[in-house]
């Protein structure tokens, strides 16, 4: 088979929620901290499985805390639609959210256009509760038929591209971005929202996953071990938002990092139903690689799929080992030491099945951007069946600082356990200025929420963030404090025009967050407008914003939608930035004839 290069795909927005980590910043820092999210589960969360386990321990999960919890009204959304609603959906709507804010964009600014949306899930927990209670409500089908996780968020944005639920079991989640990535080199689409959920609510597949002896019994998942004995069940949620790169670039959109190559294929009858083999592995990442226009010696960071298995996980290091050799006369990889390391997420939040896929590609893009390999948690001693001359691959014991040289790239791994598998080459962001406008005096800074809650604890964030940028827990450079002028950009256009408002005038990050500080102390400041006022008062003029932008503050304060665009010039709009994640204010929204819902603890150790 023939494969050409493709253009690439730049991912501009992301979003991430996993136990002990509310956002994709926070996941980094759970990652380079090298926590282990599991715990014993809560009866409320799995109800039934002691009876479908015959009394055996308590089973070990990484479970989200909370999943009955909802902010209902900011998708416009009513009480009784939302508890109907299986908590992956509804877990799906909010990271798209985020997700888009992550690019910029603000959540209605995509109407009516050809974005296309693809999510994986495997199944609905949900589902199986209110069967076994014989539930039934006009809000059931809607709530819980598996084509709502891509169908609401197209309904919920009002996108006109393809909307597709698919399941690939492990695989899920990677697919659902290769398939994405396809329809956006055809042309077919302007954007694309991917990405995936995995919530359990039931005891069943718990049962059915301990009888087939795939689960650990020792209740810790201990990828490329020699002591590895299973896998651990985790909960999450992850979204991308992608576009072709060179619409990104010229569009003004961040890019996180860039796909260059994607495949998917089936083992066939290699192997067998439930487990690949290292032969289907290599042709896979041989594709990828072949689309990327790329020798299997630039990659530097393998993130496998590896699980904790002791039959599965060695054959991956053999097909990796398999594919550089496939380059003859390479000795060396593209990563630090010359090595190409490999690691696995699973050691930190446990297999998140449909979403496992996702969860790698997020956890790659983060070491791109971080420029840090981290620890492979729970590793101990290589397993016997891991070959002792495997070259450059080496497994991540340690975190590994990445120093500049040539460009960073990462193989995403992800093998279903039906045979269907996926694999992607990502790259780091290039360079790109995000500064913009250069001008003297104070911009009007707009930050809202649905909530005073929630509007506190945005400003909270942004006032951390825009002085500091993200600091590394691993000791790595962290990221830097992004552009003070891209940030305005990004507040005044790339947010939703929520309810509860402040603007804060400012010239640059300190002075925004001195100012930021005092609103949320509840102390008054000259530069924190809050309720209406006069922009033609001489004390509001002595604070030297722009006369437009004072007029502009206004009427967004008056509770107007305002085109803050209109008053920038034309071709100097800086580029726009990631910025902090909209804290939902969330009620419960579960209803008690499903039964008792107890919340895990989210302790990461």
């Amino acid at each position: 088979m023939s494969v050409g290069k493709a253009a690439p795909v730049a991912i501009i927005g992301m979003a991430a929620r996993v136990p002990g980590a509310e956002d994709a910043d926070a996941f980094w820092r759970l990652l380079a901290e090298g926590r282990c999210t599991s715990s014993p589960a809560i009866p409320g969360r799995l109800h039934d499985y002691r009876a479908d386990l015959g009394g055996t321990p308590d089973p070990v999960v990484s479970l989200l805390p909370d999943v009955g919890d909802f902010e209902p009204g900011l998708f416009q959304i009513t009480p009784r639609m939302a508890v109907w609603m299986d908590p992956q959906q509804r877990l799906m709507l909010e990271a798209t959210w985020h997700a888009l804010e992550s690019a910029g964009l603000a959540p209605d600014s995509l109407a009516g256009r050809d974005v296309g949306v693809f999510v994986s899930t495997t199944s609905s927990d949900m589902r199986d509760r209110a069967a076994d209670r014989h539930l039934v409500d006009r809000y059931s089908a809607i709530g819980l038929l598996l084509t709502f996780a891509s169908a609401r968020i197209s309904h919920q944005f009002d996108l006109r591209g393809p909307s597709i639920t698919l399941d690939t079991a492990c695989a899920g989640g990677l697919t659902a971005v290769a398939q994405a990535v396809s329809g956006l080199r055809a042309g077919e689409l302007d954007m694309a929202i991917a990405g995936s959920p995995n919530i359990y609510l039931h005891g069943h597949m718990q049962a059915v996953m301990h009888r087939f002896g795939a689960l650990s019994p020792t209740g810790q998942a201990r990828c490329f071990s020699a002591d590895a004995d299973g896998y651990i069940r985790g909960e999450g949620v992850f979204c991308f938002v992608l576009k072709r790169l060179e619409d990104a670039v010229a569009d003004g959109d961040p890019v996180l990092a860039v796909i260059r190559g994607s495949a998917l294929n089936h083992d066939g009858r290699r192997g067998t139903l439930t487990r690949s083999d290292a032969e289907s592995q290599v042709q896979l990442m041989t594709r990828a690689l072949a689309q990327a226009d790329l020798p299997p010696s630039a990659l530097g960071y393998m993130e496998s799929h590896a699980a904790g298995t002791g039959k599965g996980d060695p054959i991956e290091v053999q097909a990796v080992v398999e594919l550089l050799r496939s380059q003859e006369g390479r000795t060396t990889a593209a990563g630090p030491d010359g090595k190409l390391w490999m690691g696995s997420v699973k050691g930190n939040i446990g297999h998140l099945e449909g979403a496992a896929g996702a969860a790698s590609l997020a956890k790659a893009v983060q070491v791109l951007r971080y420029r840090t390999i981290p620890l492979t948690a729970g590793f101990t001693t290589p397993h016997p069946d891991i070959p002792v001359d495997r070259g450059p691959v080496d497994i991540a014991a340690r975190a590994v600082p990445w120093p500049d040289g040539p460009a960073r790239r990462v193989g995403i791994t992800a093998l279903g356990v039906g045979g269907a598998n996926a694999h992607i080459v990502l790259e780091e962001a290039p360079e790109l200025d995000s500064s913009g406008w250069r001008r003297s005096g104070r911009w009007p800074v707009p930050v809202s929420a649905r909530t005073e809650r929630s509007l506190r604890r945005l400003v909270t964030e942004l006032a951390d963030l825009l002085p500091h940028g993200r600091q590394d827990p691993a000791g790595g450079p962290g990221l830097a404090p992004p552009d003070f002028t891209a940030a305005v950009w990004t507040l005044q256009t790339g947010r939703a025009q929520l309810a509860q408002r402040v603007v804060i005038l400012a010239g640059d990050a300190d002075e925004f967050a001195v100012a930021a500080g005092a609103f949320v102390r509840g102390e008054p400041h000259p530069l924190v407008l809050h309720t209406t006022f006069d922009p033609a008062d001489p004390t509001t003029a002595d604070r030297h914003v722009p006369e437009p932008d004072l007029q502009g503050a206004a009427r967004w304060l008056a509770g107007e939608r305002v085109e803050w665009a209109d008053l920038w010039p034309a071709g100097q709009r800086p580029r726009r930035v990631p910025l902090s994640a909209y804290p939902f204010d969330r009620t419960t929204c579960w209803h008690e004839s499903f039964g008792p819902l107890a919340t895990a603890g989210s302790d990461a150790t």
